[in-house]
């Protein structure tokens, strides 16, 4: 499973750039990573398409462009399936999701994103996982998110009978 880091603070305390500043870091070094916002802006307008969807009764909506994929109304669990080495949350402050970095002006930006990364030391998940008996590479999205579906219900061994 994916290390998960939240950032919290304030609103212009240099939340967003102590992450971006640490993302660039955390590529350079190899790091595949997600970055979840929490945000107060409505997505899902009235009258919109998605919000057509959702109120016919639809159990998910998911907007693409070419650009993102939206998940409308997601169980903040699922970020423990992501199929990357690192996730950084900015805000939800409220929610245990990970491991909390607060920031409170701009002038910590540096210090926050440097803490981010050491953190994140010995978050690397890509490697051999091993399926039917032969270790297989694990850098297919699906296979670690799958991987880390198991992990996170403590799943060993799944057997599939003909």
């Amino acid at each position: 499973m994916p290390c998960i880091i939240q950032v919290i603070g304030k609103k212009d305390t240099g939340k967003t750039s102590a992450i971006e500043k640490a993302v660039k870091i955390l590529k350079e070094n190899g790091y595949t990573v997600a970055v979840v916002k929490h945000s107060h802006h409505e997505i899902d307008l009235q009258g919109k398409d998605t919000y057509k969807f959702w109120n016919a009764g639809s159990d998910i909506v998911t907007f693409n462009n070419s650009k993102c994929v939206l998940f409308y109304k997601c169980n903040p669990d699922l970020i423990h399936f992501l199929p990357v080495d690192v996730v950084l949350i900015e805000g939800y402050k409220e929610l245990d999701l990970g491991k909390k970095i607060e920031i409170s002006n701009p002038n910590q930006v540096d210090e926050v994103s440097k803490r981010i990364i050491e953190e994140t030391k010995n978050c690397k998940t890509k490697g051999k996982i091993i399926v039917d008996g032969k270790k297989i590479e694990c850098n297919d999205t699906i296979t670690l998110l799958l991987y880390n579906l198991l992990r996170y219900l403590n799943i060993r061994e799944v057997k599939i009978e003909d």
